[in-house]
């Protein structure tokens, strides 16, 4: 009888020894897990794991240093003016503008010099521009994708064109015959600080959905685009416009470090145009019934995109938010998107 308490005793002292074995080596085990790690639930111990440093001598700076060719790309507003501009005096030469959006250009580009330029930046038009690059996918090619959120994105363009109507630029060019029509179409009231324009005219030019508003987010990350990249795995950086200044810090080590005392190079920047526009009713006394453009696109800024309808060829567009969670939250708002964070989102 005594010897089956001893054993009984025994079996219970290591049953709760084994317990606390296995208590302390899953303990270890979710302390010392790495970045990234996913438990056997599927979750993951951090899911801004892809997050890249823009300093130099860090994650961007290798992928920077490793890559024979760099694709530079954005949607409308978005940096990409600076970016063509630095890509410019960084290459000393030029090819079009928007050179990624041009297929007829493509073989002139090839066969113009022996040594083709090993950075290119463009904006994107379409969907079609985006999965060109993505569907061509090589080691030694990076492809860098400047992203702006879509609404802060839309109200930087409606600026944008507003202050080309109002100096009869673009598609709204001075010519004599051209100036007094869109003149006429907008009403437009100017001198050297202040333009006032007709808001029922200029809500039309902005539901059209052309030039800088159309040129969208949204028409190039699609899911389509998302589908594409989770297939062919390109090397592919997502980076928040914002951060165009340290981006081309780097691109000068590697590419064009003469230049480095004369960054950063910056155009068409908001800060730069002191025009005020306003908008008024057609029919009323401007001086009274106008409002300043800022004040307008805040007040009407949330519903102007469903009432217009600007975002009618989006798709996918839950991949979109849950990336930009994760850009946003990384210090230098830059992303390596792979495979896996197609899964993710």
């Amino acid at each position: 009888m005594m010897m089956i308490t001893k054993l009984s005793h025994f079996n219970s002292a290591w049953k709760l020894a084994a317990g606390t074995i296995v208590a302390l080596l899953v303990s270890v085990q979710i302390k010392d897990a790495p970045v990234g790690f996913v438990d056997t639930n599927g979750s993951s111990s951090d899911s801004s794991g892809q997050c890249l440093d823009l300093d130099s001598n860090q994650d961007m700076d290798s992928l920077v240093a490793n890559a024979r060719q760099i694709f530079i790309t954005m949607p409308a507003k978005a940096g990409g003016t600076s970016m063509k501009d630095f890509t410019k005096l960084c290459m000393k030469r030029a090819v079009h503008g928007n050179i990624l959006s041009r297929e007829g250009l493509w073989k002139d580009y090839l066969v113009d010099s022996l040594h083709v330029q090993s950075i290119i930046a463009s904006h994107l038009y379409r969907e079609a521009d985006f999965l060109r690059l993505v569907n061509s996918p090589s080691r030694e090619t990076l492809m860098i994708h400047i992203h702006r959120e879509e609404s802060s994105r839309v109200a930087s363009a409606v600026k944008h064109f507003s202050v080309k109507i109002c100096e009869f630029r673009g598609k709204y060019s001075s010519h004599q015959k051209q100036t007094v029509a869109v003149a006429t179409k907008f009403n437009v009231r100017k001198n050297n600080t202040h333009c006032i324009l007709d808001e029922e005219s200029f809500v039309n030019e902005i539901a059209a959905n052309s030039a800088e508003v159309g040129i969208s987010t949204h028409r190039l990350l699609t899911c389509q685009s998302y589908k594409a990249i989770q297939e062919n795995a390109p090397q592919l950086v997502f980076l928040h416009y914002k951060q165009v200044d340290k981006l081309q810090k780097l691109l000068a080590k590697h590419h064009c470090p003469e230049l480095l005392a004369e960054l950063p190079i910056r155009a068409n920047m908001a800060e730069d145009k002191s025009l005020k526009v306003l908008l008024h009713k057609k029919g009323t006394d401007e001086a009274r019934n106008s409002v300043d453009l800022e004040e307008w696109l805040h007040a009407k800024g949330p519903a102007m995109e469903w009432t217009l309808k600007l975002r009618r060829e989006a798709s996918c567009q839950a991949k979109t938010f849950h990336m930009e969670d994760e850009l946003f939250a990384c210090p230098d708002e830059t992303l390596r998107v792979t495979s896996a964070s197609i899964d993710r989102w």
